[in-house]
Order: C-alpha cells, then structure tokens, then sequence
C-alpha cells in the first residue's frame, strides 16, 4: 500500500531502507540455497513452515496455505500436489467436518522441517543483529516523523 504522504525521502532514508531491503533478501537467500541443499524447492519449504507454524485456530486447509503464501487457491492445490507426490504432505479428511480436507505433514515432512528450522535459527543467530539494526534505524525515523 502506498503512503499518501508525499514528503520526499533523504538520502540517509533511501540508504535504511536498501539496508533493510538487502538484510531481508541476504537472508530469503540463504533460505532458498538451504532448502534446494535439501533437495527441497524453496515454496515447499515455505509450505511446511506455514502450515506447521499456523496460527492457533486456523485450520491447515488448502485455503490456508494459500493465504499464507500469497497464493491463488488453484495454485496452493498444485503446491499441495507436488508436495504430496514428494511425501512432505497428505490430505486428510477432518475429523469434525469428513467434507473438509486438511493438509499434513508426513514424518518425513516433519524431519526435514526440522532441519531447516534448526539451520535457519543458527543463521538468525548470526545475522539477527544486521536485520535488527537496520529495521530499529527505520522505526527510529518513522517514531520521529521521518517516515509516513
């Protein structure tokens, strides 16, 4: 969404934001080339993350991993698909709707989540503070009126 404030940006504002930019792309890199190490393409890795770390409430629907992934319905059913043709997923019937069908992770799925997770915590470990720095100089801005 854009601002509808038109108050030009500094130098030292355009420089926080590529910083930032750069911190969160430098790690959706590292993200990527960990998966692919795996033998997993970057989206199902997404996936897997998604649907396990779902928010308390919402069910692990198609629906839900769609929304969660910024994906149009028929596109998450073909995610699901491929993932499910790999042994990540399964689909289940809900237990309190038979009509519903919810999307599961496999053990195996569950195991190279895992590892993922566990390796990027060790990256957030280390990077963490480069990110932080950069998002903290851009609120600091914004709490002072630099940034709409």
């Amino acid at each position: 969404m854009l601002s509808t404030a038109r108050k030009p940006l500094s130098a030292v504002e355009y420089h926080e934001l590529a910083e930032f930019r750069y911190q969160i792309r430098r790690f959706l890199q590292f993200s990527e080339a960990v998966a692919k190490a795996e033998g997993l393409e970057p989206q199902h890795h997404q996936a897997l993350l998604a649907l396990k770390g779902l928010p308390h409430g919402l069910e692990p629907t198609i629906g839900a991993v769609a929304e969660r992934l910024f994906l149009r319905h028929q596109s998450a059913v073909g995610l699901v698909d491929r993932m499910e043709r790999c042994g990540l997923v399964q689909r289940v019937a809900a237990k309190a709707d038979g009509r519903q069908v919810l999307v599961k992770l496999t053990q195996h799925g569950e195991e190279v989540l895992e590892r993922l997770s566990l390796t990027h915590r060790e990256e957030l470990e280390e990077t963490a503070p480069q990110l932080s720095k950069a998002l903290r100089a851009i609120i600091r801005r914004s709490t002072q009126g630099g940034l709409a």
